[in-house]
């Protein structure tokens, strides 16, 4: 991950020369976004799918579930604490879909 931060400062320091840009280099960069929004939002799919699964089980929507948890009201079984990190990941993915998405419609 570090040598990807990296890269990405480099070609941040080669952009902010505002020379213009090859049309190859901006069609690729939009491709890696393309591809990484794609493999999230699969990631996305497949823990929604998990999620689903949890709420029917227990009869509650998953931010209700993840509140009273957060609260301790829920308990600590296996099974609740895997439904929390599985909430927590979809959050944490829509925070990061909205990353690469910004911009997207312009």
């Amino acid at each position: 991950m570090l040598a990807a931060r990296e890269k990405v400062k480099r070609l941040e320091r080669y952009l902010a020369n505002d020379e213009p840009v090859d049309p190859v280099f901006e069609k690729t960069m939009d491709k890696l976004i393309e591809r990484e929004v794609t493999r999230l939002v699969e990631l996305k799919s497949r823990l929604e799918q998990q999620l689903f699964q949890f709420e029917n089980q227990h009869a509650i929507k998953s931010p209700e579930f993840h509140a009273r948890f957060e609260r301790g009201e829920m308990g600590d079984t296996m099974d609740f604490v895997e439904w929390s990190a599985t909430y927590e990941m979809v959050v944490n993915l829509n925070k990061r879909l909205a990353l690469l998405q910004e911009g997207a419609s312009r």
